[in-house]
C-alpha cells in the first residue's frame, strides 16, 4: 500500500486502540462512527478494510477539532495531501477550494455572477460542473464587496498618526465577498471604541485548501499570510478575526509543533539539554495594540525562573505583562519525538508564532476592552428573542463564548446559546457543497435544526459564516453575526 495508505491504517490503529471516541463522536462526526463500522467488520468478519475505503475514510475529516488528538488530526490532513500527490484532484474541487478566487471573480461583476448562479437554465449546469449538489442553494453576491467598501473608506491604507491603539483586521473570504454587511459592521464597532482599523490587502487562510489535501495551494497561501501579518505585528499592530475559521488557522494550526523548532528553542533559551516549552501556546497579548511576546515574561521551572536570556529574548518581541507557566524538558527523550515537523514546518516559526500570539477573535478583543473598563457600553435596546450558536473554530480557540457577555450588554435583548458540542450544523465548509456530501451535510445539521425550531428565535446569530450558508439553506429564521447585532444597537442609541 501507499504511504497514505499506511497513514490511515496507523490512525485506525490508533483510535481504535483507545476507542474513547466511540460514543462521544458519534453524532456530529462522520469520521468516528465510519472508523469504528470498518473496524468492527474486520474483526467480526476478517474482511480487511480496502485502500478505497481507507480513501474515503481520510475525506470524512473536516478539522473541525471536535476531537481530543491534534495529532491524529495532522495524520489524516498528512493522508489527504499523500492521496492528492498521488492521484491529483480534480478540476470541479480545485474550482471550490480557491474561494478567494471564487469570491473576487464573481465580486467583479455580482449582477452577472447572480444571473448565471440562480439562472434556471445555467444554475445548473454551473452546479454539475462544479461538482455541487443540485439541491445546494448558491449564495447571492452582493452589489459591492467589503475590499472594495475599505478602499473607498481609506481603511486600506495605514493610519498617517501612531494611534494608541490600531488594529489590522482580518476578515476572511466570506465575510469579504459574500457578506459585506460583517465587516463593515465590524470596522463600526471598533472604531466607535476609537481604534484605528486597517484593512490590507489578504488572503484565504488556507482552511479550505488544507481540508482538501492540496499542500501546495495552502502553504501559498499561509506563507503569504503570515509573513503580512507578522510584520503588522512588528508595526505594533493586534491582528483581529471576525471569521472563528481564520482565527482558528492562524492561532492553532498555523502555530502547531512550532515551539519545538530550533529557532524558538534558540529563541528562548533552550540548550543541548532541555527543551523550554510552553504549558500552551500562550493566549493573545492582554493589551490590545501592544503586541508579541509579553514581557516580563516570568516561567515557572519547579519554583526557579526563567533565565535573563529569555526575558530579554521575550521583550525583544514585543510588550505586555503577562505570567506564563513553562516546562523544561529533558532534550536527549523528548527532543527526538517534539519536532517542528507538520504541515506547516517550512514556514518561519518564530513568524507562526509570533501571528498566532498576537491574533484576536473580534469579539475576545472586545470583551478584553469591557473587562478593562474601556468599552463603549452605551448601547442602545435591541428587542427580541435570538438563539446563538457558537461555532465549533471558536470553541477549539479555547477562550469561551465572549459574544455572550458582549450582547448580554444590550437592553432589551434576550439571548439562549445553543451547546455546540452537542450540535453540528454539518457545513463543514466547502464540503457542504460537494455532490457526494450533500446528503451527509443535511442529515448532520437536522438535529441542529430541530433545536432550532424548538427555541423557536426572532433571530438567530453565529459567528460561523460557512454555518450562515447552512441556516440559510435548511430554515427559514434570519441570521446575524453577533458583530452586526452590537453595531445595530450602538445605532440604537444616540452618542453625544
Amino acid at each position: 500500500m501507499h504511504d497514505a495508505e499506511h497513514l490511515m491504517r496507523r490512525v485506525i490503529d490508533a483510535c481504535t486502540d483507545c476507542d474513547c471516541c466511540r460514543y462521544t463522536m458519534d453524532t456530529n462526526c462522520l469520521f468516528f462512527p465510519e472508523i469504528y463500522r470498518l473496524w468492527d467488520r474486520e474483526k467480526e468478519t476478517g474482511e480487511r478494510i480496502t485502500p478505497a475505503e481507507l480513501r474515503h475514510l481520510a475525506d470524512l475529516c473536516n478539522y473541525c477539532a471536535l476531537c481530543p488528538c491534534p495529532d491524529i488530526r495532522e495524520d489524516i490532513i498528512t493522508a489527504k495531501t499523500l492521496f492528492i500527490d498521488r492521484d491529483g484532484l480534480a478540476p470541479c474541487i480545485r474550482t471550490l477550494e480557491d474561494v478567494e478566487r471564487v469570491g473576487k471573480l464573481c465580486g467583479a461583476a455580482p449582477r452577472l455572477a447572480n444571473f448565471l448562479l440562480q439562472g434556471q437554465i445555467t444554475g445548473p449546469l454551473i452546479k454539475k460542473a462544479a461538482g455541487i449538489n443540485a439541491k445546494r442553494k448558491l449564495p447571492v453576491f452582493p452589489p459591492e464587496s467589503f475590499p472594495a467598501w475599505a478602499h473607498k473608506r481609506k481603511l486600506s491604507q495605514k493610519p498617517r498618526t501612531n494611534p494608541r491603539r490600531k488594529v489590522a483586521y482580518f476578515a476572511g473570504c466570506t465575510a469579504q465577498y459574500l457578506f459585506p454587511d460583517v465587516g463593515q459592521a465590524a470596522v463600526d464597532v471598533l472604531e466607535r471604541n476609537r481604534i484605528a482599523v486597517y484593512v490590507p490587502e489578504q488572503h484565504c487562510c488556507g482552511m479550505p485548501s488544507m481540508l482538501e489535501g492540496d499542500r501546495e495551494l495552502t502553504l501559498r497561501f499561509a506563507e503569504r499570510t503570515v509573513l503580512l501579518l507578522a510584520d503588522l505585528v512588528d508595526d505594533g499592530y493586534a491582528v483581529v478575526c471576525s471569521c472563528p475559521t481564520c482565527g482558528y488557522m492562524l492561532k492553532n494550526a498555523l502555530a502547531e509543533f512550532a515551539y519545538y523548532s530550533q529557532a524558538y528553542q534558540d529563541f528562548a533559551g533552550g540548550d543541548e539539554r532541555n527543551m523550554i516549552i510552553p504549558n500552551k501556546a500562550p493566549a493573545p497579548a492582554a493589551q490590545p495594540g501592544q503586541c508579541g511576546m509579553p514581557a516580563p515574561y516570568q516561567a515557572t521551572f519547579g519554583g526557579h525562573h526563567m533565565s535573563r536570556k529569555t526575558v530579554e529574548m521575550a521583550k525583544a518581541a514585543g510588550g505586555g505583562t503577562r505570567k506564563i507557566e513553562l516546562r523544561v524538558l529533558d532534550k536527549s527523550i523528548y527532543g527526538k519525538i517534539l519536532k517542528d515537523d507538520g504541515y506547516f514546518a517550512g514556514i518561519d516559526p518564530l513568524k507562526r508564532i509570533k501571528v498566532a500570539e498576537n491574533t484576536h477573535d473580534l469579539g475576545e478583543y472586545l470583551l478584553g476592552l469591557h473587562h478593562r473598563g474601556e468599552l463603549d457600553t452605551r448601547l442602545g435596546p435591541h428587542p427580541g428573542r435570538k438563539a446563538y450558536y457558537p461555532p465549533c473554530h471558536l470553541r477549539e480557540q479555547e477562550i469561551g463564548q465572549p459574544y455572550l457577555e458582549l450582547l448580554g450588554l444590550v437592553p432589551d435583548l434576550a439571548m439562549e446559546a445553543i451547546q455546540s458540542t452537542a450540535y453540528c450544523c454539518g457545513i463543514a465548509g466547502i464540503m457542504g457543497f460537494k455532490r457526494d456530501f450533500h446528503k451527509a451535510s443535511i442529515q448532520m445539521g437536522s438535529r441542529l435544526m430541530a433545536k432550532i425550531r424548538q427555541i423557536d428565535p426572532d433571530q438567530l446569530v453565529t459567528d460561523c459564516l460557512s454555518c450562515r450558508l447552512q441556516f440559510n439553506q435548511m430554515s427559514a429564521y434570519p441570521v446575524q453575526h453577533p458583530i452586526e447585532t452590537l453595531s445595530q444597537a450602538y445605532q440604537n442609541t444616540e452618542v453625544k
